[in-house]
């Protein structure tokens, strides 16, 4: 994927953008999730995900972006400084694009990365929890898919010309295949969907690995 914004020109850029992936790939990560962080985004939100999504026996590693590759402050107070900025970001160097809530969306912040969703879109698979489903709402692309929100009404308020509202489902987690929607307080149910989806679990597994998280560890047959 990108690497972090110093000033390199064109050619030197694409360089070492190709030996970070190489690092990647030596490190037996095959695949990408790019994950925006901003100031106030709510870690805990995306926390289950990309814990298990980049931990040990996936695939998949983390790599986080903000606007201009600077640092910034999580919802929980943690610094987090990220690996690359915006501009260095294409579908290209991915294969999930995972955007966590925070009230930035609400306040109609985060357009920068607008473009690059519309650019992800039919390439590959996104998926927004939260606030920033808000975001897929006032793009349309929440309009002809089966989605959900943190409440029916929540996009129709924050995103006037969205007219999806039939298509809402009341549930905890919605996956459209190449959208996945959550409200705020499924991370267990947006995690699950993507674990299973991307075949970090089977389902089977991805299923214990669920029943092991709702039931507070008193079901423990994900590790048997």
């Amino acid at each position: 994927m990108a690497t972090p914004d110093i000033g390199l020109s064109p050619d030197r850029r694409s360089f070492v953008k190709t030996f970070y992936m190489s690092l990647i790939l030596n490190n037996c990560k095959k695949k990408t999730c790019a994950v925006f962080i901003f100031d106030g985004f709510a870690d805990h939100e995306i926390s289950l995900t990309t814990s298990w999504l980049g931990g040990n026996g996936s695939d998949f590693a983390i790599e986080t972006f903000s606007t201009e590759g600077q640092m910034v402050t999580s919802m929980s107070g943690m610094r987090v400084m990220p690996h690359t900025s915006l501009k260095l970001v294409e579908p290209e160097d991915f294969d999930l694009l995972l955007l966590p809530g925070g009230d930035s969306w609400k306040d109609g912040d985060n357009l920068e990365i607008f473009p690059l969703i519309r650019a992800t879109i039919g390439k590959k698979p996104i998926a927004a929890i939260c606030g920033a489903t808000l975001a897929l709402g006032d793009l349309g692309l929440l309009d002809d898919i089966p989605h959900t929100s943190n409440f029916p009404g929540f996009l129709k308020h924050y995103c006037p010309d969205y007219t999806g509202e039939h298509l809402y489902q009341t549930m905890p987690c919605v996956n459209a295949g190449s959208i996945i929607t959550a409200n705020g307080v499924a991370v267990i149910e947006f995690a699950y969907e993507i674990l299973r989806s991307f075949r970090v679990f089977d389902d089977q597994k991805a299923q214990e690995w669920k029943e092991l998280y709702l039931s507070g560890g008193e079901v423990m047959s994900f590790f048997e």
